[in-house]
């Protein structure tokens, strides 16, 4: 007998529900015993169908536990142990709901190392796709409580919004997490929905000078909506994505590689110096924070693709040497590796994390150098402004900002001329039409919800002229996928943000908040959650994620409580 990873111990049943218990590979008859304090309460029978798929339906239980279930059949037996009964909640969208709560440190560094709450829980559904129509179940993924050691890898707005909801209702919760970031809404969209307004993006696209006649946008990450069908189509063959999937990583580990082979200061050991000058080279010098584009002087680094050494000399007062620290450098694009005299204390691989690296005790000196190598692989470089960059010790703040000293350690693109990614560009599959829909959200619709809280649109900013069809798509498909036609929603409108590339600029995400009002005003049963005032200019992913979370449940609470 075969049950779903999401029946699995401390599993949150939905209460004043009736739940169901399934599985499959069961032989006749399957027995399923709810107990409480080792007392009987419930006691139900299913048979298992010629395919020894079963279903067997818990009467309404009211909140508390925790309780255990047994599921057995004529050769086999299940237990689920440590199951509470409370609210259920699914959270959708991408990177800003997935943000875990370890990105919020800065803000809830305090308060989130008194967390220790076992009546919430999160189940990661494991971030996977499938085009080729829904999957019946899921076999992966564990249900966590908050504690120490799991807390910190919550969605951040899901924790603390089933902290109200636990502090208020008095009732566990269960946060069933399927955000994934940078995805598309489309790929939260089933096939037959989504394939009746193929049209509609494509008389957009058009309208939008977007045909292959004109300027195509087939980018990987936001694909050419003129093209999709044939995209639909392509990413249906099994070959080719594993193929392509083979394909660009090894190009992208080559190209990674033939950087390191060629930087010099990886061979001269930068990392190790106290200024990059040592050898009688030219000085130069960039000021921290801020992108290397529209210089006036060392213009060439705004086309510059491959990796930049940068360099701080800095003093600490006495009582910080020796003394763990915290280092908090913005964010930087593309990659850092940052040390501090001579020892590596941290690594980012994509732009958009903020930059918080601990410094271990007996690392500061009174001198100090910290070295940053930094990797512009897709765009020009930089630090980031409006952000921190400094390093603390309790109270005391050292300023990293101003003059840094820089240098060149491989350069991708000779010529300067050309604004190429260092690395070939990726196929995102997890972006596409559909996948995520069959492999992450139709596996789950056995389980019953008290709601969704939705938090998307980032990625579709290019394309806001068709997000409210789409957003109105969404919770109709939700809706009928987990046979709820009043399953409560949250959106979550997007807050201000100042995007620095042209493509999703300041413009776009005023156009994608009003297609985002447009349509909460069609879907019943929900509320649409404003958090303008909570963002930042240059800042994709805010760290205030508490009172996201809170708006998100002052404004649930009415609609469902």
């Amino acid at each position: 007998m075969k049950i779903s990873s999401l029946l699995s111990d401390g599993l949150v049943l939905q209460r004043n529900e009736e739940n169901k218990i399934w599985g499959t590979e069961a032989i006749g008859k399957v027995t399923v015993k709810v107990t409480k304090d080792n007392k009987e309460i419930v006691l139900k029978e299913a048979v298992s169908d010629d395919t020894g798929s079963f279903e067997a339906l818990i009467p309404p239980l009211e909140a508390g536990g925790p309780i255990e279930i047994e599921i057995w059949d004529e050769k086999d037996k299940k237990t689920i142990k440590d199951v509470m009964v409370g609210d259920v909640f699914l959270l959708a969208g991408q990177s800003n709901m997935e943000i875990p709560v370890r990105r919020t440190l800065d803000l809830t560094r305090e308060y989130s190392s008194k967390i220790n709450n076992f009546q919430i829980r999160h189940f990661e559904v494991p971030k996977e796709f499938d085009f080729h129509g829904p999957v019946s179940d899921i076999y992966g993924g564990t249900w966590k409580n908050a504690n120490q050691e799991n807390v910190y890898d919550f969605s951040a707005i899901g924790y603390f919004f089933a902290e109200m909801v636990n502090r208020d209702e008095s009732v566990p919760v269960g946060l069933i997490q399927t955000a994934v970031g940078g995805i598309q809404i489309e790929a939260l969209i089933p096939e037959e929905k989504l394939s009746k307004i193929i049209p509609k993006l494509k008389d957009n696209a058009i309208a939008r000078g977007e045909s292959k006649e004109k300027t195509c946008r087939c980018g990987k990450n936001h694909y050419c909506k003129f093209c999709i069908e044939e995209r639909i189509e392509k990413d249906k063959d099994d070959e080719w994505v594993k193929n392509t999937l083979k394909t660009e990583e090894e190009n992208t580990a080559e190209a990674l590689k033939k950087m390191d082979e060629t930087d010099e200061g990886l061979k001269e050991n930068f990392k190790d110096k106290t200024t990059l000058f040592f050898d009688g080279s030219k000085p130069q010098y960039i000021n921290v924070p801020g992108r290397w584009e529209n210089l006036s002087e060392n213009a060439f680094l705004e086309d510059f693709r491959g990796t930049i050494w940068t360099l701080k000399n800095f003093e600490v007062p006495d009582e910080m040497v020796g003394k763990e620290a915290r280092l908090k450098l913005g964010t930087i694009i593309d990659a850092d590796e940052t040390y501090l005299n001579g020892t590596l204390i941290g690594r980012t691989e994509y732009r958009y994390p903020p930059r918080r690296y601990d410094v271990p005790a007996g690392l500061l000196k009174k001198n100090n150098t910290l070295v940053v190598r930094i990797k512009a692989i897709d765009r020009a470089g930089g630090f980031v402004e409006e952000m921190p960059y400094f390093l603390e010790h309790g109270d005391i703040k050292i300023p990293l900002d101003r003059s840094w000293e820089f240098r060149i350690g491989s350069n991708c693109n000779p010529e300067y001329k050309k604004k190429a990614s260092v690395a070939p560009d990726g196929t995102f599959f997890m972006f596409r039409p559909y996948g995520m829909y069959n492999k992450m959200i139709y596996p789950l619709r056995r389980m019953k919800l008290k709601g969704m809280l939705f938090y998307q649109g980032e990625s579709n900013t290019m394309f806001y002229n068709e997000y409210d069809s789409l957003m109105k798509l969404l919770a109709s498909s939700v809706r009928e996928c987990f046979d709820d036609p009043g399953l409560k929603m949250a959106f979550v409108e997007l807050p201000f943000y100042g995007q620095e590339d042209d493509e999703r600029g300041t413009d776009n995400w005023d156009n994608l908040r009003l297609a985002q009002e447009r349509a909460a005003k069609e879907i019943p049963d929900s509320v649409l959650v404003d958090i303008y005032d909570l963002g930042f200019k240059y800042e994709l992913h805010p760290q205030n994620k508490m009172d996201v979370a809170k708006r998100v449940y002052d404004a649930f609470k009415k609609l469902a409580y």
